[in-house]
C-alpha cells in the first residue's frame, strides 16, 4: 500500500472517529427536540420521513428546505411549527455546520467539500437519534 493510501484510511479512520464523538454528544438534544415533538400531532411516519430524507439525500439544503415547507403548512401551528420547534430544529441542523468545520480543521484539512460531507453526516447522526427517542417517547406516552 503506498503512502498516500495510508493516509487515505488514516485521514477516514480519524473522520469516523470524530463523527462517532460528535453523534454520542448530540443525544441529549436529540432527545430534547423528540420530547417536545412528542407533543404535537405529529407521527412516526413524519419523523422517520425526515430521518430517510436525510439518509439519502446529498445535500444538507434538502434537510432544511424539507423542514422549511412542514414548518410553513403548518398552518393549524400543531405539528412541526408548534412553540416553534420545527425553526428550532433547523437552526440546530444548520449549527451543525460548525462542528463540521472544527472536525475538518482538527484533521488538519481546509476542504470545504469535506466540511459539507461531514456537515451532513452530523445532521444524520442528529436525525437517526431525534428518530429513535421520538418513537421510544410516543410509544410510552401512548401506554
Amino acid at each position: 500500500m503506498s503512502g498516500q493510501a495510508v493516509q487515505e484510511v488514516a485521514l477516514r479512520v480519524a473522520l469516523e472517529r470524530a463523527i462517532a464523538r460528535k453523534s454520542d454528544d448530540y443525544d441529549q438534544s436529540a432527545r430534547r427536540y423528540a420530547d417536545q415533538l412528542v407533543g404535537t400531532k405529529l407521527d412516526k411516519t413524519q419523523i422517520r420521513g425526515l430521518e430517510t430524507l436525510a439518509s439519502t439525500t446529498d445535500r444538507v439544503s434538502d434537510i432544511t428546505d424539507w423542514l422549511k415547507l412542514r414548518v410553513g403548512r403548518d398552518a393549524g401551528r400543531d405539528r412541526w411549527a408548534k412553540e416553534g420547534i420545527g425553526r428550532d430544529l433547523l437552526s440546530e441542523l444548520e449549527g451543525l455546520r460548525n462542528d463540521a468545520k472544527k472536525i475538518v480543521q482538527e484533521l488538519g484539512r481546509g476542504d470545504p467539500n469535506l466540511e459539507r460531507q461531514v456537515h451532513l453526516r452530523l445532521c444524520r447522526e442528529f436525525l437517526k437519534h431525534l428518530a429513535a427517542h421520538f418513537e421510544y417517547l410516543k410509544a410510552e406516552r401512548e401506554r
